[in-house]
């Protein structure tokens, strides 16, 4: 990957851009003059968090589990609108029936990746809980140098 990924203002600007879209697709809008926008924004949206499920590798060695939990929460959010808009739950939802099938396939396609990130995750978490331990021998150890240090 040639630049650097900014994943906290990423995570937090397309946080706020699902935030936006769903208050607007909530309220009264013109189809006319929103639905090409909308579907765009949804679009870039989609694209945006696979270009960060795409860097997972680098996000496990460079950033903290807290970068890979605020890209799954908003994957959560994302899909959720999606599924919002499919079944009917935004007043907007009358004017994007065209689009039901590419949002189901879009809506599948987070919903693997934020389990995959997950996964990760929880290897994450494996791995540091393993590396915290400290066997009996090393603890034996450590006790040794500490007694020896007091003689």
């Amino acid at each position: 990957m040639g630049s650097k990924i900014h994943y906290e203002e990423d995570s937090f600007l397309l946080k706020e851009m699902i935030k936006t879209l769903r208050r607007g697709c909530s309220i009264d809008i013109d189809p006319s003059i929103f639905l090409e926008y909308t579907i765009n924004q949804l679009l870039f949206i989609s694209k945006a968090l696979k270009e960060l499920y795409s860097s997972k590798t680098e996000l496990v060695h460079l950033k903290s589990p807290e970068h890979i939990r605020g890209l799954i929460r908003v994957s959560t959010s994302f899909t959720e609108l999606l599924d919002d808009l499919m079944n009917d739950r935004l007043k907007f939802a009358d004017y994007c029936r065209n689009y039901t099938e590419d949002f189901r396939k879009i809506e599948k396609d987070h919903s693997d990746a934020a389990a995959e990130l997950k996964e990760t995750l929880d290897a994450i978490s494996t791995v540091s809980e393993r590396e915290q331990l400290v066997s009996e021998e090393e603890f034996m150890f450590l006790l040794q140098d500490n007694e020896n240090d007091s003689e």
